[in-house]
């Protein structure tokens, strides 16, 4: 059917070029519909109840969607009476931005001890620096021992303070989208600007992570794509030497990425940081198939004489169908194989890959043979190309090939011992370079005002007994203090806040029966919603403390503090582990790193078992399979090896490398034991077979690795760390999978000498 498809396209051209144009126009109609996503979702796992429990903790405490803008005094203190000016007239002006409500900052909080008021006074007004109420000679001994506000929204040394700016709503899962958060907080950071006179401002919170996030991504798709496209032609152009061998694969390269693109967006898929780089990998897989039909047309225009050039086209077309669909199905079921991970924007990248293979080797196809048909080449001199490299490559092979076989096997050894030392443990700061504002701005925000990343406990079933046991109300008070003595937790707020903050005001004494009660109910609600509300619900019974992870702290171990925050919890504060369970953005993040190390395992070893099954039904010999599939471990095992050496841990993007990595290898693969069982028919000698067919489909796989490791390497100038190793890995890929195949699988093929009817 196939081929009777290829047939009416040569043809047809100009009615199969008419019908081409209509699908491809109406694909890049829907473009526009293309969406990028960094919301908590995106770092979910597939069947994983603690993003519903976020959601739901959320809704009932308040939502953490709140951009922090830290605020640094050129010139002494914050609460200077000149700083004080200048933090007004900024929270003002960012009030009179369309999106913001609110803006919490110093001069707005209440405050219990300047002066000190009693518990009475406490439940009847608000003292706030900006009614004017406030005590101005005790504000700064408050800020730096109130146990609500000190390391919170002000530095210990006063120097430094942040204002938050709430972006919640009722609903926490309707958050606002991403142009209206872009265009929100880029009016924000120009609100910003005009005070660097006066202050230090770095912006942070999660909904800037995400913006940022997004605007990497974008960028990469972006400026990256076209850079690779730019690397890619400069390759093709010192390969081919021929305008049209380097404007045609870029052409239908650039189209089909562009015509996925239309098809991700109609059927409404957005687009994760774990596959950003779609664009590039479908630009390349395109590039490849069309690359190896190139080379394989000028093969037979070189050596054939009389053949029209519609026959020479019809005759490529054939004999590249059967080994490209081959290449075809193991890479979908490389891809496929990312959808057993536990990662749901792993499962979704990989069947929008498997789909953009399909379409990559479709169009690759279909465009070749449109452009060769209304465009013919000129006959060239029949001459055979022959490659340094490759005949070098060929000479070893055939010679010192237990060389070779200990070279790799010594390099798999090193790359098995890295392997023992991967692993998964990473921090959104490190997701960006130092000299970036995002990582400058975390990082400030990290040290100075009491950490970033939330963890959140939420405690089931105790908010009544809180208020009437007084036992609890202590043990609520170790555990806080326990939290706040983790070298790596910044900023803990909890209800025992609120309760310190009623001592303070009792006369240092905690407050029992009537004066608790007295400071719960009647407390102004704008005091209450600070201290109160956040952390114990009536409504749902439930208590929540809230522990800001310091993420620059050195070697810290998310899984780890988890765990040992549990059991100190079980064991020495005695709560059950059905009372309590943990949430929040650092949760949710830790479960997802938790779950990469058993993904990548399961990936790998499903993906080898498919393409050993899919090698025993293309070539029907165990041998053969076998001889395909084992030196095809060896790049991915490298690319792991590697990362364990260099503590680069396992993320949320480079752990679909390895399998994309041995989906590249084994394409090599099938490419080139196709081409030497034709070889092999010629004479049966395998090592003259062998020399043939470097020289022959070798020069594909030469310059599609070559061309495609040259375009990801592009990527080092990102300034997204998991882009710049998704890069750098995808070149080692692509060149430890090209020399593999022209090395070590031609070694085993001789040695064996497997059936190869």
């Amino acid at each position: 059917m196939l081929n009777s498809i290829l047939n009416f396209l040569t043809k047809k051209p100009l009615w199969s070029l008419l019908a081409f144009l209509v699908i491809i126009g109406s694909s890049f109609f829907q473009i526009q519909h293309f969406s990028l996503d960094a919301s908590s979702e995106s770092l979910s796992l597939d069947g994983d109840n603690n993003l519903e429990l976020y959601f739901d903790t959320q809704k009932t405490f308040g939502s953490d969607e709140s951009l922090v803008i830290s605020y640094t005094a050129k010139k002494g203190t914050v609460l200077s009476k000149e700083q004080l000016t200048y933090l007004s007239s900024l929270r003002d002006d960012l009030l009179n931005i369309n999106g913001v409500s609110s803006v919490i900052s110093i001069l707005d909080v209440s405050l219990f001890q300047s002066p000190p008021l009693s518990l009475v006074e406490l439940a009847s007004d608000v003292y706030t620096i900006d009614n004017g109420k406030a005590d101005q000679n005790l504000v700064a001994k408050e800020f730096k021992t109130s146990p609500l506000y000190a390391n919170n929204i002000i530095s210990a040394d006063l120097k430094t303070t942040a204002l938050l700016i709430p972006l919640a709503t009722d609903d926490p899962r309707e958050i606002i989208n991403d142009d209206s958060l872009k265009q929100l907080i880029g009016e924000i950071r120009t609100t910003m600007s005009q005070y660097q006179n006066n202050a230090k401002l770095y912006l942070g919170g999660v909904p800037m992570i995400r913006n940022d996030v997004i605007d990497f991504i974008k960028s990469d798709l972006i400026i990256f794509s076209l850079a690779v496209v730019l690397a890619m032609s400069l390759m093709l152009s010192l390969f081919f030497h021929k305008v049209r061998w380097v404007l045609m694969p870029i052409a239908i390269s650039i189209i089909g990425a562009l015509f996925m693109t239309g098809l991700i967006s109609s059927i409404g898929w957005k687009v994760t940081v774990i596959s950003a780089n779609f664009f590039s990998l479908l630009l390349v897989m395109t590039l490849s198939v069309i690359i190896h039909l190139v080379v394989r047309y000028r093969e037979i225009l070189n050596q054939q004489t009389g053949m029209s050039n519609d026959e020479i086209t019809r005759r490529t077309l054939n004999e590249m169908l059967r080994p490209c669909l081959y290449t075809v199905v193991t890479t979908i079921a490389a891809f496929a194989s990312l959808t057993t991970s536990h990662v749901q924007p792993v499962i979704d990248f990989g069947l929008m890959m498997s789909i953009g293979v399909t379409v990559a080797f479709i169009l690759s196809f279909v465009s070749f043979a449109l452009v060769m048909t209304l465009f013919p080449t000129s006959q060239t001199s029949h001459k055979t190309e022959k490659f340094y490299v490759l005949q070098k490559l060929a000479i070893a092979t055939d010679k010192g090939g237990k060389n070779i076989i200990l070279g790799i096997a010594l390099v798999s050894a090193i790359a098995i011992f890295g392997l023992s030392k991967i692993s998964v443990e990473n921090s959104f700061i490190n997701y960006f370079k130092k000299d970036t504002e995002i990582y400058q701005g975390l990082n400030f925000i990290d040290k100075e005002l009491g950490g970033t990343i939330p963890l959140e406990i939420v405690f089931n079933d105790l908010a009544s007994a809180y208020w009437a046991d007084s036992s609890l109300r202590e043990d609520f008070h170790d555990v806080h203090q326990y939290l706040d003595s983790i070298p790596s937790i910044g900023k803990v707020l909890s209800i025992d806040t609120f309760i310190q903050v009623l001592k303070e005001s009792n006369d240092g004494k905690t407050p029992n029966g009537f004066l608790l009660m007295l400071g719960k109910n009647n407390m102004p609600e704008f005091a209450k919603s600070q201290v109160l509300k956040p952390h114990i619900s009536d409504e749902t019974d439930q208590i929540r403390i809230v522990a800001r992870i310091k993420e620059t702290t050195t070697d810290l171990d998310r899984n780890q503090l988890i765990i040992d925050v549990k059991k100190e919890l079980v064991e020495r504060f005695y709560f059950s582990e059905d009372e309590f369970y943990f949430t929040g953005t650092f949760s949710l993040y830790n479960n997802l790193l938790q779950s990469l190390f058993s993904s990548q395992v399961k990936t790998i070893f499903t993906v080898f078992i498919i393409i050993f099954m899919l090698f025993l039904i293309v070539f029907r010999s165990i041998s053969i399979a076998l001889i395909a599939v084992i030196p095809n471990i060896i790049p991915s095992l490298i690319i792991l090896g590697l990362m364990g050496l260099a503590r680069i841990p396992l993320d949320i993007m480079t752990i679909t490398i390895a399998a994309i990595a041995i989906g590249i290898g084994i394409d090599n693969a099938i490419h080139y034991i196709s081409r030497f069982k034709s070889e092999l028919l010629v004479d049966s000698d395998f090592e003259a077979s062998m020399y043939r067919a470097h020289n022959s489909i070798g020069v594909s796989m030469f310059y599609t690795a070559a061309t495609v490791a040259i375009g990801f390497l592009v990527l080092i100038l990102s300034n997204f760390i998991p882009s710049i190793y998704f890069g750098i890995f995808m070149a080692i890929a692509m060149l430890s999978a090209v020399f593999v195949n022209l090395t070590l699988l031609p070694k085993l093929l001789i040695f064996f000498k497997p059936e190869m009817n």
